[in-house]
C-alpha cells in the first residue's frame, strides 16, 4: 500500500472521497433552488459534486495500486475531476443566484 498525503494511505483517502460523494448524493444543498432547475442545468448542480468526489476516490485507488503504469490514468482521472468541479462551480454560481 502506498504512503499518501499526511502518511494516510492513498485507500483511505479513496474511503474517504466515497463518504464524502455519498453524503453529497443524499444531502443537496439549497434543494429548493435546485428542485426548480431543468435540463442539463439540473444534472450538472444536482449530481456533479458527488461526481466530483467519486473521480477523486478513483484517482486515489489508481494512485494507492502504487503501479506507475497506472499512475497516468490516475492523473487523468484526477484532472477530469477538477474539470468536472470547474462546470459544477460556474453552473451554481450562474443559475443559483
Amino acid at each position: 500500500m502506498t504512503p499518501g498525503f499526511l502518511n494516510v494511505p492513498m485507500y483511505g483517502w479513496a474511503i474517504l472521497a466515497l463518504v464524502i460523494a455519498g453524503i453529497f448524493a443524499v444531502f443537496v444543498p439549497s434543494a429548493d433552488k435546485v428542485a426548480a432547475l431543468e435540463g442539463l442545468p439540473y444534472i450538472i448542480v444536482r449530481w456533479f459534486h458527488s461526481l466530483v468526489w467519486v473521480l477523486l476516490a478513483m484517482s486515489f485507488f489508481l494512485r494507492g495500486t502504487g503501479k506507475d503504469s497506472l499512475r497516468g490514468l490516475s492523473d487523468l482521472t484526477g484532472m477530469l475531476g477538477g474539470l468536472t468541479y470547474a462546470a459544477y462551480l460556474i453552473t451554481s454560481l450562474r443559475v443559483l443566484q
